[in-house]
Order: structure tokens, then C-alpha cells, then sequence
């Protein structure tokens, strides 16, 4: 890239020193009197006189002063010298800097291409029509590589304002908002049921059962293997009306993985899931949770948002589940306005409780509201 503008920056100097070496500072003097004009380059290649409008130099002419053509009228016997080469030259420069300047367009494109090189015209979210959040970035790594690489885990925890809302969620609300990028939602009387789905174990039919009976829709985040494995239960999720989301194709902590690599594990899954069930994902969550200030540029520049959550808890260890009654009512206990439950499907704690964890949510003044307008 750098040398490609240094060599447009020395072609411009050469023109401008062959001006010199003729006495020319814009418009010439010709030995007969006549102004001869060499044309400046153009501000960018569309500018470029196109074949059909430049003129046929294959005849002669008299007095003509059009950028290219052989004036007669300057050199009575018609014969070449030193000058027909330097105004041959001179006259070739538009085109050149033209030339130059198409390839260096085509390297800053290049910057916003996937690793596979498809541009990021083809990404979900990134056509005028899309209903994703508009991107700040687009897909350029090395702006992105910019940004921090620290590795953040989220948990929340920490403590809750007088509404009951993790504080630690509205402040990465505030810091990482920018970035699409959601722990808490509005402060609205509404509550949010997601699930991870790393894998299967044979509990993801009753949920969905409790939440067909109690007509909540949920936002299920699935792996790879989860997608390959049980193409069934993605089926059906898919046409009982709930929302899909991207858990990523390998399951790794994103705060090892380059913006590159990152971007091809979002896109692998998001590819899969479109191409095997003509469902295209626009939510994300971070595996672990565990994030940077990159990847979550990632994520928003591939048209997705980067869905936290508020509330969750120690449930994913299938051979060390949590009391029922006590989970139950530390779920309840969490509700504020616009929190947003993480629950592990493979729980079978979850599973003995998420029934009347709904109904006592809903008798506190909440409504569970479709994660697909989050």
C-alpha cells in the first residue's frame, strides 16, 4: 500500500519536473504561437476518459490541441525527437496515476474482506434492507486490531440499584453499548428468557413444552455440535416461534482468538445454520462470556448483537445440580425491569422449576417478552 502511493507521489514529481524541463507551468507555448494544454491527472479513475471518447491520434491535424494528439503544426518535418518522448510520456500520465490509483482502491478493499474473501457486502446485517444494528466499523482488522485485547469475563454479580438491576450490567450497558452490545435491557417491566445449548442432554423438549403451555417464546444460543447433532430439536425451536442465536462453530474463549479468527468461527456456524435450516442468526453470545474490545467490534461489523445477560447462576454442572426449591426461588428473586435470564438447557434443575419460575415472574408484575425485539 505504502509504495503504491510513494510511486503515484514519484510519477506526479516526474510530471512536474518534466514541466520544468520545457518551461512549462500549465499552458505551453508552442514554436508557431499555438497553446498546447497537458492535462492534469485525474481526481480519481472514474475520471478517466473512457475509449470511445478519446480522440483517433492515427491522423493528423492542424492546430489541434486535444490531450494526446500529434500536433503537426509543431514540427514541420514530422519527425520524432526528444520531445515527441517526453510529451508521449506526460500525456500517459493520467492514465498511469489512473492505474495506480484503481489498485490502491482495490488494497483498501481488500481490508474489509473475510479470511474465506468474501467482502463483507455478503455478511448478515450488512445490506441497506437489514433490520441489524448499523454498523461503526464494517469489517476492517486492522481498525479493529486497534482496539483492546484485554479479556473480559462477565458474571455479573456485584451489586443492584433500588430497581434490582445488576449495576455491573448497566455500566457495560454504557461502556460497550457502542459496540451493539447488551447486558440488561430497557427498564421496562419485561423479563427475558435465553438458553445455551452446548449440547444436548435430553431436556431441551421440556422446555420447550413449559414454554409452548405458558406462551413464552425463548432465545436458544446454539453450538455447532448442538446444530450438527440435533438438527430436529433446531426445527423445532425454529418453527414454535422461537429466536436462534449464534453460540459460535467451536465453542473458544474469543479473547484468544485474532479478529480474523473470530470472524470465520461466527461465520462458519451463521453459514451452517442458513444453509441447513434457511434461518439466518442475528444474535451472539460469547462463549463463557468471556470477551475484548475486539471481538466485540467483530461481532457488531458481521451485523450481529452481542446478547449478556443479567441473571445467571451454577447450573450447567450435569453431576452437581443445585437445589430445586433454592434455585427457584433465587430465579424469582432476580426479576427486575428488563433482565435477561441465562439458563443451561442440559439443567435438570432448570427443568423441575422453570414452570413456576414463569408464573411467580409473571405474579410480581413482570411479562416475559419476545428476545426476538431485543
Amino acid at each position: 500500500m505504502k509504495m503504491k502511493r510513494f510511486a503515484v507521489l514519484l510519477t506526479v514529481a516526474a510530471l512536474v519536473l518534466a514541466l520544468g524541463m520545457t518551461g512549462c507551468t500549465g499552458g505551453c507555448s508552442t514554436n508557431n504561437g499555438m497553446s498546447s494544454t497537458v492535462p492534469s491527472a485525474p481526481s480519481s479513475p472514474s475520471s478517466t476518459p473512457s475509449p470511445s471518447s478519446v480522440p483517433d491520434n492515427s491522423s493528423s491535424g492542424t492546430g489541434s490541441s486535444d490531450p494526446g494528439s500529434d500536433n503537426d503544426m509543431d514540427r514541420p518535418d514530422n519527425s520524432s525527437g526528444p520531445m515527441d518522448d517526453l510529451e508521449d510520456d506526460i500525456a500517459s500520465v493520467p492514465d498511469k496515476v489512473g492505474d495506480m490509483m484503481d489498485d490502491i482502491a482495490g488494497d483498501l478493499t481488500d481490508g474489509d474482506r473475510l479470511p474465506d474473501g468474501s467482502s463483507s457486502s455478503s455478511l448478515p446485517g450488512s445490506s441497506s434492507n437489514s433490520s441489524s444494528a448499523t454498523t461503526t466499523m464494517g469489517t476492517d482488522f486492522g481498525e479493529i486490531g486497534a482496539l483492546s485485547a484485554k479479556g473480559l469475563d462477565w458474571g455479573p454479580g456485584g451489586p443492584r440499584d433500588e430497581k434490582n438491576r445488576s449495576q455491573g450490567a448497566l455500566a457495560y450497558n454504557q461502556q460497550f453499548g457502542k459496540y451493539d452490545a447488551l447486558f440488561l435491557a430497557d427498564d421496562q417491566p419485561v423479563v427475558y428468557m435465553t438458553f445455551d445449548e452446548g449440547y444436548e442432554n435430553g431436556l431441551t423438549p421440556t422446555f420447550l413444552d413449559i414454554l409452548k403451555e405458558k406462551e413464552v417464546k425463548g432465545l436458544f444460543f446454539v453450538t455447532y455440535d448442538f446444530a450438527d447433532r440435533e438438527p430436529e430439536l433446531i426445527r423445532r425451536i425454529i418453527d414454535e416461534g422461537h429466536v436462534l442465536g449464534n453460540h459460535s462453530w467451536s465453542h473458544k474463549n474469543y479473547s484468544t482468538l485474532t479478529p480474523k479468527q473470530a470472524a470465520e468461527d461466527i461465520m462458519k456456524l451463521h453459514d451452517y445454520v442458513k444453509e441447513n435450516f434457511g434461518y439466518e442468526m442475528r444474535y451472539f453470545r460469547f462463549p463463557s462470556g468471556n470477551f475484548n474490545e475486539q471481538t466485540l467490534a467483530v461481532v457488531q461489523s458481521m451485523g450481529y448483537k452481542s446478547v449478556f445477560w443479567s441473571f445467571a447462576y451454577k447450573d450447567w454442572l450435569t453431576d452437581d445440580q443445585p437445589d430445586p426449591k433454592e434455585s427457584e426461588e433465587r430465579i424469582v428473586k432476580a426479576a427486575c425491569p428488563g433482565n435477561i435470564y441465562l439458563l443451561h438447557a442440559v439443567s435438570s434443575t432448570n427443568a423441575q422449576v422453570m414452570g413456576s419460575v414463569i408464573d411467580r415472574v409473571r405474579d410480581a408484575g413482570y411479562s416475559w417478552g419476545d428476545p426476538g425485539t431485543l
